[in-house]
Formats: C-alpha cells, sequence, structure tokens
C-alpha cells in the first residue's frame, strides 16, 4: 500500500510502476512526486506537459545516462520503456539524485555546472551527429524565433496602452530601448557564423535545476531542452549569474575566465555571446506573462521580477559595451 504525505494526486497508473506493499512514501517535489521505496531507494515522478515527441526524446536522452554523469538514470520497465502515460498524461520516472541544489555564491558550484554543461554537451553532441533527423522538432532557429518575439512585444506594448496601470506605464518607458535592442541582435546575428557544432542545450540552468553532489553537478527537468549552438546555454548560466551580481564588471570577467578554463569558447562565440545577451530575454519574458499569458502572480511578484531582471538595464549596457571592446 502506497503511503501518501502530501501529494493526494499521485496518478493510479504509476502503481504499477512499483511492487506492491514496496513504496513507503510520496511526496511533493518541485511538481513532481519524490517516491521512496524498500528496497530499490528514492524516485522520482514528473509529470511531463510536453509533447509525445518532446517526451520520447527526453526519454532517448535519459536512457544513455550511463554514458554522461550529469544525467539521472532512467526508470524503465517492459511495458512502458519511455515513460508512463495513460489518458490522464505522460509521466517520467528516474532516480533520486541525492544532494543539495547549486548555490552560484559558491564559485566551487559555479565551476561544477560549467564542468557538467561541457560533459552534457559532449554526450548530446555525439547523439545529434549520429541521428540528426531525429531531433529536428527541437531545432531552435534564433532568426525566426527573436523576430516572432518582436511581434509578441509590440502586441504588449498595445495592451500596456490599453491597460495604463503603474505596471505598464514603467513597462512602456522602456519598450523602444528594448525594441532596439532586439533588433539590433538579429541584425548583428546575421553577420555571424555559428559558433561550434549542434548540441542539445538544457536552457533553464538555474540554481534549483543544478544538483551538487560530491563537487560534481547532475541536472533535473528537461522540459525546456532544445538543439542550439553550445553559446545558447553558455548565455542561460551566463546571464543568471550576472543578475544575481547586478550585472558587475567583475562577475562578468570571472565567469567568461571560468568558461575559458573550464569548457573553452569555440570561434566567434564571443561575438554570439554579446548578440544573445543583447536580446532582451527578461524584458520580453516579463510583458509575455503579464499581458499575454496572464498569469495570475500578485502584483508585488511581477514588481519583484522586474526589479531583479529589468531594473538594472544601465548596469546591463555597460557590459554589453565591454564585451563589445573584446
Amino acid at each position: 500500500m502506497i503511503f501518501i504525505k502530501t501529494a493526494p494526486a499521485f496518478p493510479p497508473i504509476l502503481q504499477k510502476a512499483f511492487l506492491p506493499g514496496t513504496v513507503t512514501s510520496v511526496t511533493n517535489c518541485r511538481r513532481a512526486y519524490q517516491v521512496q521505496t524498500l528496497e530499490d531507494g528514492s524516485f522520482i515522478v514528473k509529470p511531463l506537459r510536453i509533447s509525445a515527441q518532446q517526451a520520447f526524446l527526453t526519454a532517448t536522452l535519459l536512457k544513455g545516462a550511463s554514458d554522461c554523469p550529469v544525467l539521472p538514470r532512467l526508470f524503465q520497465t517492459a511495458d512502458y520503456p519511455y515513460y508512463f502515460w495513460d489518458h490522464r498524461g505522460r509521466y517520467l520516472i528516474t532516480c533520486a539524485i541525492p544532494g543539495r541544489e547549486a548555490d552560484y555564491w559558491e564559485d566551487r558550484d559555479l565551476t561544477a555546472a560549467i564542468l557538467g554543461m561541457g560533459e552534457f554537451h559532449r554526450y548530446t553532441r555525439q547523439l545529434i551527429t549520429e541521428k540528426p533527423a531525429v531531433w529536428n522538432c527541437l531545432r531552435y532557429q534564433p532568426l525566426a524565433e527573436w523576430e516572432r518575439r518582436y511581434n509578441e512585444m509590440e502586441r504588449c506594448r498595445n495592451r500596456a496602452i490599453q491597460s495604463q496601470d503603474h505596471w505598464s506605464k514603467q513597462y512602456l518607458k522602456l519598450w523602444f530601448y528594448f525594441s532596439d535592442q532586439l533588433y539590433q541582435a538579429l541584425r548583428e546575428l546575421k553577420t555571424v557564423s555559428r559558433g561550434g557544432p549542434e548540441v542539445i542545450c538544457y536552457h533553464d540552468w538555474a540554481h534549483h535545476n543544478v544538483i551538487i553532489q560530491n563537487g560534481l553537478a547532475a541536472l533535473v527537468d528537461f522540459d525546456y531542452m532544445l538543439v542550439d549552438r553550445a553559446v545558447h546555454d553558455k548565455v542561460n548560466l551566463i546571464a543568471r549569474y550576472l543578475r544575481l551580481y547586478n550585472w558587475s564588471k567583475e562577475a562578468l570577467l570571472k565567469i567568461i575566465w571560468k568558461f575559458d578554463r573550464y569548457y573553452p569558447w569555440y570561434p566567434e562565440e564571443l561575438k554570439l555571446l554579446r548578440i544573445y545577451l543583447l536580446f532582451p530575454y527578461d524584458y520580453w519574458m516579463l510583458g509575455r506573462q503579464y499581458y499575454l499569458e496572464k498569469q495570475p502572480w500578485s502584483f508585488k511578484y511581477y514588481q519583484d521580477q522586474w526589479d531583479r531582471k529589468v531594473a538594472p538595464f544601465r548596469e546591463r549596457e555597460k557590459l554589453l559595451k565591454l564585451l563589445e571592446e573584446f
């Protein structure tokens, strides 16, 4: 019998995954379930809110976990070799990774994340080389994607004009500033060759997605992975790190040096780094969440996100100019 502590919605189909009488507890764990068993240890059951094809590719990636130390091991059965599913949805089961969440204030955790990224990319580059067509649905086309996002920013601007609440007024004040940056990023991207081979990018290097175990990094939650050049992931981690340090020059030089030492830059990557950072991701995302997705978050939450991610735009601008000198 399954003893459920805090997860009353645990899907009944998943009880088939574990031997009767072996599950001792089920608890909530960041939009997933942690299942503790008597014999085999701890597992994470993750509801998949992605397409069937993406779910299949996620499981395909994890089936090679023995060849890549940053990946959790996939739990498989004869009936469900990729993921469990019924009419309620799809569920991925992996072995739980003992450890703690990364802390990017800690130099050693940042280093572990960079080394883990290099391991992940080396492994996924081989996957793509062997069967490139299999990964087509995940390929990221920045020019097309950024043009689509520009159109979304225009829609957000129109809704902000109609709304005229306090948050909309501050959004409109910076709209032309950030739309100019997006246009510049598009223009410059057309002039630079893509640096390095294609890899699967993890795309979400938030500290809570990186688990530190014995000084090494492991990854969880693969819902946002895509196929692009390695610089895409490097920018994702660098932007998070720079936000943490309020876009300081010292933080930029430190993390660029760390990549140079632990995961060296490909030709043209520093140019691409600046272009990807030039794209106003945080401004676009917050506007999208507020006006298009209409996420039911409090005004305080939106304002806190704005103050942390968008308000330091002058500091961000200084670093973009510094990167231009590189």
